[in-house]
């Protein structure tokens, strides 16, 4: 600790240095001043933190140095030594917390008690000073979580929106006379490892570099604020108030902000204005919305506005079942080359669509994961769940592309997508019967039993497999569906069963399978051009 004697005498400053124990009182620097003047030019270098002074002195004398030190260094502690018992005196001793007033000539236990009393106050004092200071420092600590909770609270909890707003304005987080608003959202690229390696591949410094940068903007004349949103990983959010026709031209000078200092724009949504701070979770997700339709093939278009909507009506979504149908044939064909060129057909007729947005990416990969895991259940029900564990097994070690990514990579959702296909194909491959072919054994069951009442059922019952998946995969093999194929056999025999004069037509159309002559003689013309008697007659004359 450091003391000052202030005092026009010498022989009482010295009286003073000698009477007063300074060690045992934890004072190391004793200082000098002859009047209040010189004092008031020291206690600023010298910082003392406890002043002795007397009351008559010239230039500036007790009273005024009192005053002046209650102004400026309110925290000293002070004793008056004086020679004057004077009630004014005092009275100004206590008026500006003198802690004692001692008559002079001074008593050494009296001075003692006296600077003891003044150093266990300084002392008492001071801890209360660094403990304020120690929880001030966590307070400015935490302020930016605090805030950031309360600010989320008002997206995530709409039952405690007036308490919250309430918290927010007292703790003057945000102004008391908010009346209109808007919400924006800055989403940030999570696949920007570029941007990311920068900042040591710690998010939160990122994040933190990016709040700078849009508060830095937003609370010039008080426009809004950013808060992270935890809900959301990569979301910041803007809070934005006052003077709703700049807003837009705002975010587009943030944007150039992040550009001039990090190198990127940035993908910002924007809701409708608001009335008060209770429409926040109907503004969140209305601006989510707008981020969600943004045609990503628009590359240089950044500020999405819910007041200046996409035109999605000009481009209409291509549903997934315009390419269902040859996905499936080009699985189930276990060619690599077929699937390939099937995805690619595919992505190239999205791209001609003239829009991708994030959420029409979003659907076409729910309806491919939906395809995709029911044709195991379509080719094979009795095995489909051993098949399906063991493809997504498999498919659990690809990653489907971010739909939010700053710029589409239409190349990299055709490669994840071929990916899944093939390892669909490849599993598929395991239903392969033992002893041939499944399409060669139910080719061969057919022309063993082509007279039979053959039908797709009873096919599907016999291997094990689903109708539908018999149907595609014999059309795909022979190039005719099974009933043509069916009635090609049973032509084929009639010819050999016609050359006999003496079988009735009847006959011949029942024991090939036709219960039908009719329907019979229908067929048979169909594939060879004559009606049964006509070419029984030309087989004879020939």
């Amino acid at each position: 600790m450091r003391a000052l004697i202030v005092d026009d005498e010498s022989r009482v400053r010295k009286a003073i240095r000698l009477l007063v124990h300074w060690e045992e009182h934890g004072i190391t620097e004793v200082h000098e001043a002859k009047n209040g003047m010189e004092a008031m030019e020291l206690i600023p270098q010298l910082r003392p933190h406890i002043v002795l002074l007397d009351m008559m002195m010239p230039l500036k004398n007790g009273m005024d140095l009192m005053e002046w030190m209650n102004e400026h260094t309110p925290s000293t502690k002070f004793l008056v030594i004086s020679g004057h018992d004077d009630f004014d005196y005092v009275r100004s001793t206590l008026r500006y917390n003198g802690l004692d007033y001692i008559l002079k000539p001074v008593d050494e236990e009296q001075i003692n008690s006296a600077v003891a009393k003044a150093a266990g106050i300084w002392h008492s004092e001071e801890e209360e000073r660094q403990a304020a200071q120690r929880q001030n420092v966590q307070v400015n600590e935490y302020r930016p979580a605090y805030s950031e909770r309360l600010l989320s609270a008002l997206i995530e909890d709409e039952h405690a929106q007036a308490q919250t707003m309430r918290r927010l304005q007292d703790d003057r987080i945000i102004p008391a006379d908010i009346t209109g608003i808007s919400l924006g959202v800055l989403q940030v690229d999570v696949s920007d490892q570029a941007l990311f390696q920068r900042f040591g591949n710690q998010w939160d410094l990122l994040m933190f570099a990016l709040l700078n940068i849009c508060n830095e903007f937003l609370q010039e004349n008080s426009r809004g604020l950013a808060f992270r949103y935890p809900g959301v990983k990569n979301h910041i959010i803007f809070l934005m108030w006052g003077h709703p026709e700049t807003r837009i031209s705002l975010l587009e000078q943030i944007n150039q902000g992040m550009e001039n200092t990090l190198g990127r724009r940035m993908h910002f949504g924007l809701s409708s204005p608001g009335h008060s701070l209770d429409e926040i979770p109907k503004l969140y997700r209305q601006v989510n919305a707008v981020l969600g339709t943004r045609n990503l093939l628009e590359m240089n278009h950044y500020i999405h506005s819910a007041e200046r909507p996409e035109d999605t009506g000009r481009f209409p979504q291509l549903p997934f079942s315009h390419t269902e149908d040859a996905w499936r044939l080009a699985v189930l064909s276990g060619q690599e080359t077929v699937i390939r060129e099937a995805v690619q057909a595919w992505t190239s007729d999205i791209r001609k669509s003239g829009r991708i947005s994030p959420e029409m990416l979003k659907q076409w990969n729910r309806d491919i994961e939906r395809f995709l895991t029911g044709l195991p259940y379509e080719i094979s029900p009795s095995a489909a769940d051993p098949l399906l564990a063991e493809y997504q097994q498999a498919a659990a070690e690809f990653t489907a592309p971010d739909p939010y990514r700053y710029r589409l990579h239409l190349q990299d959702w055709q490669d994840y997508w071929e990916e899944l296909l093939l390892l669909m194909s490849r599993t598929l491959q395991s239903l392969k019967p033992e002893g041939g072919e499944l399409i060669q054994d139910i080719t061969s069951y057919i022309d063993h039993h082509y007279a039979s009442d053959v039908s797709l059922y009873d096919l599907s019952a016999q291997f094990h497999v689903s109708r539908e998946y018999v149907s595609r995969k014999f059309k795909q093999t022979h190039g005719i569906n099974i009933p043509e194929y069916i009635n090609r056999i049973r032509t084929a025999k009639a010819k050999v069963l016609l050359r006999s004069p003496d079988m009735k037509i009847s006959k011949i159309a029942e024991t090939v399978g036709f219960k039908n002559e009719k329907y019979f003689s229908l067929v048979f013309k169909k594939h060879e051009g004559l009606s049964p008697n006509d070419y029984r007659k030309a087989s004879q004359s020939g």
